[in-house]
């Protein structure tokens, strides 16, 4: 660790490769994901037994039909919703019966009166601070350009073909459509970023014939490690009296005067203010594998590899990037890469700060962490979608890992997504590591 020279590549790095990468999914998106369009073999018939060669090619997204559009903006029949959270890979998220009613704040010569309810403030400041994210990562992108002119290139290490890892979580749904989804992505790969082991972690809840077909119907020369995982909850949760359940019980988990986890296994229902739901303990699980499961598989302990690329299965690669980001990484002395950077909606952040400042208070952090871009005005930072670039190295670290630990409960009780625990660790944390 005291021999590796890192450096946090921030908003905007990847700017060219943005543009042909699209995160296209084929169902429901996360709350505050924008609609990124319609991928043409995202409309394949999944329901009988694909023949592989069926799949559409990786071409680029095309425009909805007039007929589509309309479809899709029509409002949907309380059937039609049930389905699809029923269909949602993560297990589905469960919405309050009703979206808050709340007053448009006032505002009159410069002063702001949130009549009272602090939802109100939360999300003003939100939309507010919405509008400061394009102008911070054109910020950023300069200042890491002119770094660029600056940083002798890292020749040594980038002069070979660096160890790279594209890495899949396979979470099979109710409707089994899961695997055809990666499948298409490892087509997309195959054909434009080839060259690199993939790695899928899949738990038991895929079965061996699709396993087997998987690997048939994959791209030939693509080196595909396959690695049974298990998900579950941190030892903070499970080491306290009643487990989980225990752990999850009231206030937390709770919207319409219901207990969820109790009838649905879901909670961090305040994630976003405005529209509360309550999110399913699949989706929960997943993100603690994104932040920590996944570093400790046997791949990545044995694997003995540089860095990491971590893909969702409904994520396709449509044309050739126009550079490397293995390479990019080693040549600059990145520890982390990501292609957006984004204000973290409220509700979806409920006690983070508080606990960052206990994990720096227990294990004696000291120095100044990278204010500059700790919050989008006044709202955390996040980094990333739907993939994720990083030193493996970094993350794979017993510092590193100790922190994901530490934050573990967080995803369940208030819904911490994967970008925000990852930017809080590169960007405040291991800032101050560096300067010990």
């Amino acid at each position: 660790m005291a021999h590796l020279e890192w450096r946090r590549c921030r908003a905007g790095l990847l700017a060219q490769i943005i543009v042909t990468v699209a995160c296209l999914p084929c169902s429901g998106q996360d709350a505050g994901d924008q609609d990124t369009g319609r991928f043409a073999a995202c409309d394949l018939d999944r329901s009988g037994s694909l023949d592989p060669t069926e799949f559409a090619a990786c071409v680029s997204p095309s425009p909805p039909t007039q007929d589509q559009q309309a479809a899709e903006d029509a409002p949907a029949g309380e059937d039609r919703a049930s389905q699809e959270a029923a269909a949602y890979w993560r297990g589905g998220r469960v919405r309050a019966s009703e979206e808050p009613n709340l007053p448009a704040p006032i505002i009159d010569n410069g002063t702001v009166d949130y009549q009272g309810y602090d939802q109100v403030e939360e999300c003003l400041e939100y939309y507010v601070d919405k509008m400061k994210e394009e102008p911070l990562r054109k910020y950023f992108l300069g200042k890491e350009l002119k770094a660029a002119e600056a940083l002798e290139s890292h020749a040594k290490e980038a002069a070979q073909l660096p160890r790279g890892l594209v890495a899949y979580l396979l979470m099979e749904n109710a409707d089994r459509t899961q695997h055809r989804d990666l499948l298409l992505s490892l087509r997309c790969l195959g054909r434009h970023f080839s060259g690199y082991p993939v790695a899928i972690f899949h738990t038991n809840g895929t079965t061996l014939a699709e396993l087997a077909w998987m690997r048939s119907a994959s791209p030939p020369g693509l080196q595909l490690i396959f690695e049974e995982v298990s998900l579950g909850f941190p030892a903070s949760m499970t080491d306290v009296r009643g487990g989980p359940d225990g752990y999850l019980a009231p206030p937390y988990c709770t919207m319409d005067d219901q207990h969820w986890w109790t009838t649905h296994r879901s909670c961090g229902c305040r994630c976003p203010a405005w529209r509360p739901q309550c999110w399913p303990v699949n989706w929960m699980h997943a993100t603690r594998f994104f932040t920590a499961g996944m570093f400790r598989t046997r791949t990545f302990r044995e694997g003995r590899f540089d860095f990491f690329m971590r893909l969702d299965t409904d994520l396709f690669i449509v044309a050739e990037p126009v550079v490397d980001p293995f390479r990019l990484m080693a040549e600059r002395g990145c520890a982390m890469v990501y292609d957006r950077i984004s204000r973290e909606a409220p509700g979806c952040f409920d006690g983070f700060d508080k606990r960052t400042l206990e994990f720096v208070d227990r294990f004696s952090y000291h120095g100044e962490p990278d204010d500059e871009i700790l919050q989008v005005g006044t709202g955390p930072a996040a980094a990333g979608g739907q993939w994720t670039v990083g030193d493996a190295r970094l993350f794979t670290s017993r510092e590193y890992l100790r922190f994901a630990d530490f934050f573990a409960s967080g995803i369940y009780t208030d819904r911490w997504a994967d970008p925000t625990c990852l930017q809080a660790w590169v960007w405040r944390l291991f800032s101050l590591r560096l300067l010990l």
